[in-house]
């Protein structure tokens, strides 16, 4: 085979897949009538071209219903997401917009309350209408009952997704991001927070020691633009439910206040040592940033009076 070929095929996203329905075939008394079919795919075919050959696969009843469930389904959502910028084009842009003019980074998120005026909205209105579209889509390849599923019962849905994707990937199913579960708790310290002053998306760093994650979460310091105080950096507040918090842990070992950090004059911070998502987790909710993080936010200060 070709070297740059073998370069596309092993950075395909179906190459796990194949690897997969590859097993499968060996396993079978017979080789099954998708063989030929599938063979002939590469990483240039279309995913018309995959669809067509996942529907065989699932009429042969050559792998579980679940992992047929989520073949149809995973290649129906990548043609949707080839065409969504015409559907979903504009949310995009204006979310940009926003989260360029706040300092939001991809994985980030703002705590409870401190989101830019209308962007919860917006972004709302974004996964609704990529919930239409893909609805339409399944429906549009014949995927009535599919689609009914997403549309009435989501959890079931999601559950045939996950077991489909165990059955190809793996219980990690880390083909689609290895940190979501960093991602996730992110989301539920900033659902556990308040903020009390003007904030910007919270900032993060992590690592992982010997086994165990260590996640620093912390606001985003936020730079005052106008007048007198132009130029000036200031530490916003927030409020922390913590024992909203401890429930979102499988297992908490220890739950700490530091009034000073760990080292003199770290900053105040909380810490949460247990297992998240069956991951062993050092969490710290700090206070303030830590010195060397740039502003999140640009707080526009100046009155403008129109009378």
């Amino acid at each position: 085979m070709d070297t740059d070929n073998e370069a596309k095929v092993s950075e395909s996203p179906y190459a796990a897949v194949d690897a997969k329905l590859k097993a499968v075939v060996e396993a079978l008394p017979t080789v099954p009538p998708w063989h030929d079919a599938w063979t002939r795919l590469g990483p240039d075919f279309r995913e018309e071209d995959r669809l067509a050959v996942y529907l065989d696969i699932r009429r042969a009843g050559s792998v579980p219903e679940a992992a047929s469930f989520w073949l149809v389904s995973y290649v129906i959502d990548e043609i949707a997401t080839r065409g969504a910028y015409d559907a979903l084009g504009d949310h995009e842009g204006r979310m940009r917009v926003i989260e360029e003019a706040h300092g939001f980074h991809d994985g980030g998120v703002w705590p409870s309350g401190a989101a830019p005026c209308g962007y919860t909205e917006l972004r709302k209105e974004y996964y609704q209408a990529w919930d239409a579209l893909f609805a339409r889509k399944l429906e549009e390849f014949g995927e009535h009952e599919m689609a009914r599923l997403f549309r009435e019962d989501y959890e079931r849905f999601e559950q045939l997704i996950a077991e489909g994707g165990e059955f190809f990937h793996g219980p990690d199913t880390a083909e689609q991001d290895p940190m979501t579960w960093l991602h996730q708790l992110l989301g539920t310290v900033a659902g556990c927070m308040t903020a009390d002053s003007p904030m910007g998306p919270l900032g993060y760093r992590y690592g992982d020691e010997e086994g165990c994650w260590e996640v620093d979460v912390y606001p985003t310091p936020v730079e005052l633009i106008g007048g007198a105080v132009d130029g000036e950096v200031v530490v916003p507040g927030f409020t922390l439910d913590v024992e909203e918090l401890r429930a979102a842990f499988d297992r908490i070992d220890a739950l700490m206040w530091h009034s000073l950090g760990f080292l003199q004059d770290e900053g105040p911070r909380l810490v949460v040592d247990g297992a998240y998502q069956g991951r062993e987790v050092f969490l710290q909710v700090l206070a303030c940033a830590p010195e060397d993080e740039e502003p999140g936010m640009k707080l526009n200060t100046t009155r403008i009076d129109n009378t």
